[in-house]
């Protein structure tokens, strides 16, 4: 049997055990010590016995009970003991006290004599009271945290610096300034984590994936709410589990698992009742929403009558309840009339653009229901204004791509009130509204924009996909026309895409064992456009959601089954946009920038195959430029002037980062500066005139996808810089198979062969080969992405 830990042998040594304690979240352990350390030496005048009672204040509140912690703290310092570090932590802590059991004034009073008294004789404890007071004075909360930190950095408070960024980060949150509370919020979490402050982390965590969650990044949203709700498992914060709880419910509500999402607001139901938490009416609300999806209007009516009760403090949720209340007016009661009212309201008073476009959302199908089509399209347009309003309020290029994830239901319904309306070009223009937002810096359809032309003008038929939840849709752009093809929802297709893709990576990637599910895509997402595609000609796919992690290439055609890759030369884009933009002529003597078989930096391994990768390609051009091993770092990446460059090819690791894509990097040696990345976010902002770049590592593509977007990484950084096509990996890539595949491609651009011809026909020699390197796993990751 393990023996008990012996009780600390004086009360310095209690202190500084019951300090880790509480800043781990061990509130329970920490009272124990306090209180056995307390019978043991309570009647002994030090400072540290007097900083045990005042932690064990702090341990009732990190507990919740605030009312004991209140009256635990209800005493007076020793005079001796007046300026001490103790005394003012004694002042901290029971003002939070005296501010939870609703004595503000008396808190304030109290935080103010602190403040004067630090002042002038101890300035390190200004950062603790000025922390304080981001949690009890009613307004400047952002500019007493700013305050906080910087005293806190002066005095070298580092606990107190991460709970007041914290604090700072969640006041931007409450004022809708998201992206900044994502940049304050991840510092203050790195800071956490460094000095062990448990219950911070997961305050922190939790506040971060709201503000997430708000930019539509649901994906690192899900990440910190599932960490946060489990700490305040751990530690017994009732309250703070409320919250992660109804934000784990609003994912799954985005995910369309409704028996998740109720699950999850019920919890917080119950434990908002018992604690008496103020997001009880969120709560509510939230469970309205589902009874609503779910077909059962009277237990929405009731859930967001309730709802209402409990937000008349909280203005802006409560004009969220109205649409609510306006949703049901007009599906389930056919009050027009009123509903309008109620939207009226909302568009009157709110001061946030996201409630401002749901609403317009809102009032757009009400006049859809209503037959009256002119006043909807005006509503949809108004929408479209109001989302480009929330994404301009967001200057962090990695925030933006997640925010359009939260305007992608107004799209989808207006791409579906369009098709409704027969107007099938016009439902294709918007939906590049959407593909385009950031590539072309802005929302708003080009008036120029010409489908027929675009096809024309690439030799090509264009298989535009959209992906929508009861519906998809695939325009087929021809240079004659555009016809309209009705699809499975969005589950229906990307189950089936992400489960062949799975395949095609793994034991199963082979004809043989997974060609009935590359067979059934094939039926599903290409069937309905073959009569438009002449066997052996150009086509390229404009994808949408996780079909941008699908290589068209692997599907299979049948009787009898083969790759379509043998059928047809294909290509990707991100929008029709980017096709219009004109295409350079090849040069007659072209020149290229070769980078890479740099020294790996751990973790990374060696590349054994990247020297001759670096020698197959390097001989196929007279004029180049070689960055190899140490040479080959990003600070001579960029003084070797790529822009002027015909062909830039790399040979390194890739790392697609999926919390922030603009992060993800190309590999490379370490420069005088120590920096090895070649960041995707430096790579779009130096423009380039490059016919083609290859990616020749893992992951270059990217690996997240957002709505209007794909996949975000490396392939979409150059292709932002201005290079016409970029060949890039959708998974890892085989370092012993690639160098041939890549000296093929080189050797048919070489002999006059576009690059989209010319890797085709270096991939159908592995296809139609007899080893290993026929199955996909080898050839398909490549991908070619046009930018013209």
């Amino acid at each position: 049997m393990a023996s008990q830990p012996s009780a600390p042998a004086s009360e310095r040594a209690a202190a500084r055990a019951a300090r880790i304690a509480i800043d781990r979240g061990d509130y329970t352990a920490a009272l124990a010590l306090i209180d056995d350390t307390l019978k043991r030496f309570g009647s002994r005048p030090s400072e540290d016995v007097w900083a045990l009672r005042v932690m064990r204040g702090e341990a009732y509140e990190g507990l919740g009970d605030w009312k004991t912690a209140a009256q635990v703290l209800a005493f007076e310092m020793p005079p001796s003991l007046r300026t001490s570090e103790t005394a003012f932590q004694h002042a901290v802590m029971r003002a939070f006290a005296l501010n939870r059991t609703d004595k503000v004034a008396e808190a304030r009073e109290l935080l103010e004599t602190a403040r004067a008294l630090a002042a002038a004789r101890r300035p390190a404890a200004l950062a603790d009271i000025y922390f304080a007071l981001t949690r009890i004075a009613p307004q400047d909360r952002q500019q007493q945290a700013r305050e906080a930190i910087r005293l806190a950095r002066q005095h070298r408070r580092k606990t107190v610096e991460a709970k007041a960024m914290a604090a700072l980060a969640f006041e931007l949150a409450a004022a809708g300034r998201f992206a900044e509370s994502v940049e304050w919020g991840e510092q203050a979490l790195t800071l956490a984590r460094a000095v062990g402050i448990a219950k911070t982390i997961e305050q922190i965590e939790g506040n971060l994936g709201w503000a997430y969650r708000e930019l539509g990044d649901y994906e690192t949203a899900l990440q910190l709410f599932t960490s946060a709700e489990a700490a305040a498992r751990r530690l017994g914060s009732k309250r703070t589990r409320v919250s992660w709880l109804i934000q784990l419910g609003n994912i799954r509500e985005e995910r369309r698992d409704w028996a998740g999402a109720k699950a999850f607001n019920e919890e917080a139901v119950t434990l908002a009742r018992e604690t008496g938490h103020t997001q009880l009416g969120f709560a509510l609300a939230n469970l309205a929403r589902i009874a609503i999806a779910t077909g059962r209007f009277d237990d929405a009516r009731r859930l967001n009558r309730e709802a209402l009760q409990h937000k008349r403090n909280d203005r802006e949720a409560e004009l969220r309840s109205y649409i609510l209340d306006a949703h049901i007016l007009v599906v389930e009661e056919r009050k027009y009339d009123d509903a309008a009212k109620l939207l009226a309201e909302v568009l009157r008073d709110t001061k946030r653009a996201l409630t401002r476009t749901e609403a317009l959302g809102e009032l757009a199908q009400l006049y859809v229901r209503t037959n009256r089509p002119d006043l909807a399209e005006a509503q949809f347009r108004r929408a479209i204004a109001a989302a480009a309003e929330a994404g301009a309020e967001v200057t962090n290029a990695d925030l933006r791509f997640s925010l359009a994830n939260t305007s992608a239901e107004i799209f989808g319904q207006y791409v579906d009130f369009l098709v409704r309306a027969n107007r099938v070009e016009d439902a294709l223009a918007v939906t590049e509204t959407s593909r385009a937002q950031l590539l072309e810096e802005g929302l708003g359809v080009r008036a120029e924009l010409d489908a027929r032309a675009i096809a024309r003008q690439n030799d090509a038929t264009i298989l535009c996909y959209w992906l929508g939840r009861d519906r998809s849709y695939l325009w087929v752009v021809t240079r004659n026309g555009v016809r309209l093809e009705t699809l499975p929802p969005d589950t229906t297709i990307e189950k089936a895409a992400e489960a062949y893709a799975r395949d095609l990576v793994g034991p199963r990637g082979s004809m043989q064992m997974s060609g009935a599910r590359g067979q059934a895509l094939f039926e599903m997402l290409v069937r309905p456009a073959l009569p438009s595609i002449p066997n052996g000609s150009r086509v390229i796919v404009v994808a949408d959601g996780r079909l941008h992690a699908l290589n068209f290439e692997t599907l299979v055609a049948p009787s009898p089954q083969r790759y379509w890759i043998e059928d047809v030369v294909l290509m990707n884009a991100g929008s029709l946009q980017l096709l219009a933009r004109a295409a350079r002529k090849p040069a007659p003597a072209p020149q290229l920038l070769l980078v890479g078989n740099a020294p790996s930096p751990a973790p990374y391994l060696p590349l054994p195959f990247a020297a001759e990768e670096m020698r197959a390609i390097a001989k196929r051009f007279a004029r180049r430029k070689v960055l190899e091993g140490a040479s080959a770092t990003p600070a001579a990446y960029r003084s070797a002037a790529p822009e002027k460059f015909d062909y830039l090819h790399f040979v390194a690791h890739g790392e697609a980062t999926r919390k922030r894509p603009l992060d993800s990097a190309v590999i490379l040696a370490r420069d005088p500066s120590a920096q090895y990345k070649l960041l995707a976010r430096d790579v779009a902002g130096h423009p380039l005139t490059a016919r083609l770049v290859t990616i020749s590592s893992c992951h270059g593509a990217g690996t997240r996808t957002y709505e209007g977007e794909g996949v975000v990484g490396l392939a979409w950084a150059f292709l932002k810089a201005g290079a016409d096509q970029v060949i890039a990996a959708l998974w890892e890539v085989n370092d012993a198979e690639t160098p041939r595949l890549m000296d093929r491609m080189y050797a048919g651009i070489g002999a006059g062969k576009d690059p989209a011809v010319a890797l085709r026909e270096a991939k159908l020699q592995f296809v139609r080969g007899t080893g290993r390197g026929r199955r996909p796993q080898f050839w398909a990751p490549f991908v070619l992405y046009a930018g013209t």
